[in-house]
């Protein structure tokens, strides 16, 4: 299988300011990191030691694989010249590979302090000037402040929104043509097949957790217990036309090696594009200071 490299190939003296030492400690400080990112001096943010789940090795490159041609050749082939937004960015790699792809400009958001840190190392590390970290809820996006991409990276994040169809409208709001949504989708034993033909959202109240937490790469973000949802395939098809959205495509897992849970349907990644400006229903909600 044909591998899309997580990083452009890292050579000659690092123009970072830390010396090898100093980037493996703080790497080892902040682990464990949930992708697997090349720095300079041939580390990488993937460090076996801290790891609490094989996932942290492959997640970005298995995604990349997975749907990284089919995200540019939505954009017509190159990010140059294009804006590219990272929600839930968690540390950056995925921001990162956008940055490399020659993206004009990247921004990661993410409500957690601590991956925005680990991100932020990443960007100083690897010494990106079209690459920003914010720490930052994605209902704040506003238009009028960060204006519109060409690109949204939509991650890992749908199926743990407690309010997805509010969120698809604050995302719909910046976003300018292509959006990329990757989620996990409801699966209820045996009815399954039978429950896709309508668009149905599966509630769940999941525990808080703390910093032993085995999937602490994701889940840092919920020290409380959280209310989530997850969709099926025909939900996450009806959100994106609700939210402004066309050409919707659900990518198949034609690669080899992919992670399980894309073959057996637990897992999905769309592909849509921006067709209109204005919402049916309910307005985007403003608030007053």
């Amino acid at each position: 299988m044909k591998n899309f490299q997580t990083s452009m190939p890292l050579t000659g003296k690092p123009t970072g300011k830390k010396s090898k030492a100093e980037l493996q400690a703080a790497v080892e400080r902040l682990a464990p990191f949930h992708h697997a990112i090349d720095l300079p001096y041939g580390l990488s943010t993937y460090v076996p030691a801290a790891s609490r789940q094989d996932r942290e090795r492959t997640r970005m490159q298995n995604l990349l694989d997975h749907a990284w041609p089919s995200i540019l050749a939505a954009c017509g082939g190159s990010l140059a010249g294009k804006r590219v937004l990272d929600v839930a960015c968690n540390c950056g790699g995925f921001s990162v590979h956008a940055a490399k792809a020659g993206a004009k400009s990247v921004l990661g958001i993410d409500i957690d302090p601590h991956y925005i840190e680990q991100a932020n190392l990443v960007k100083e590390a690897v010494d990106l000037h079209n690459l920003d970290f914010q720490q930052l809820d994605l209902m704040e996006l506003d238009p009028s402040k960060h204006g519109e991409f060409d690109l949204i990276l939509f991650f890992g994040i749908l199926y743990h929104l407690e309010n997805p169809v509010l969120s698809l409208k604050r995302i719909s709001a910046v976003a300018s043509n292509v959006l990329a949504v990757d989620t996990t989708l409801m699966k209820v034993p045996i009815i399954n097949r039978i429950l896709d033909r309508w668009p149905m959202w599966h509630m769940r109240r999941v525990a808080e957790v703390d910093a032993t937490a085995s999937n602490i790469t994701t889940s840092r973000w919920r020290p409380e217990e959280f209310c989530q949802f997850s969709p099926n395939s025909r939900a996450v098809t009806s959100l994106l036309e609700y939210s402004g959205f066309a050409g919707i495509e659900r990518l198949k897992p034609t690669k080899a090696g992919l992670e399980k849970r894309y073959y057996n349907g637990r897992r999905a990644t769309f592909i849509a594009v921006k067709y209109r400006a204005s919402y049916p229903g309910v307005r985007l909600a403003h608030t007053s200071g």
